[in-house]
């Protein structure tokens, strides 16, 4: 803040859709929404349409949008990162037990499913599942502490059966752009890295019918 004295921080808490919702009136000129990194790949075709819906809404027809995203590359590479050796992404995967455990009082035992992704071609995505390796029984029973939160839901897994637990869109540039199109942006000028693994776009929000004169 010493550097950038006129620069003003504002949180919002909540999911994507709901920061967009609350986003203040715009003090400058023009506005930019920067969304970096890969994570509009986690979304579906009807959750990516309805997002990219909200941001041409938070921009006036001149102002900019900044998108990163994940370009298809060979499915070896593609496997082998979400199936690293470290098992650093089979622990993240796993965590979501973990989570469920904590948050809902389950009793996932985690030693009893393994993390499991591979590249589905049809949807051009990465899926991360979680696969059961025995046939079992868990049960969520909710917050212990209200009984309007009890859950007391029981879900029987066969062995081999998985939980699906996100998905990772991988890119093709030309389709993007078309899609970015139908949502009023143009692209002004696309990046990418020197193996076209990663996208960056710098896009603009165009005029609607009625917008503008």
């Amino acid at each position: 803040m010493e550097r950038y004295p006129n620069l003003k921080l504002c949180g919002l808490a909540g999911t994507y859709e709901q920061a967009l919702a609350q986003l203040p009136p715009a003090e400058l000129e023009n506005r930019m929404v920067i969304f970096l990194g890969s994570t509009l790949g986690n979304l579906t075709d009807r959750e990516r349409s309805s997002f990219l819906t909200q941001i041409q809404q938070a921009l006036q027809p001149g102002e900019f949008f900044l998108l990163g995203v994940d370009l298809q590359k060979s499915i070896e590479t593609i496997e082998s990162a979400y199936n690293d050796a470290l098992g650093v992404t089979a622990a993240f995967n796993l965590n979501i037990l973990r989570h469920l455990n904590h948050r809902f009082g389950g009793n996932f035992s985690l030693d009893r499913f393994e993390h499991l992704a591979f590249y589905n071609r049809e949807q051009h995505q990465i899926e991360m599942h979680l696969r059961s390796l025995v046939t079992q029984t868990v049960t969520l029973v909710g917050d212990s502490l209200s009984l309007e939160n009890r859950l007391n839901y029981r879900v029987k897994f066969e062995a081999g059966e998985t939980i699906h637990t996100e998905i990772s869109r991988k890119f093709d540039l030309p389709t993007l752009v078309d899609e970015l199109s139908t949502h009023a942006f143009k692209p002004l000028q696309i990046w990418t890295d020197p193996q076209d693994w990663f996208g960056l776009l710098l896009c603009q929000r165009q005029c609607t019918v009625g917008e503008c004169p």
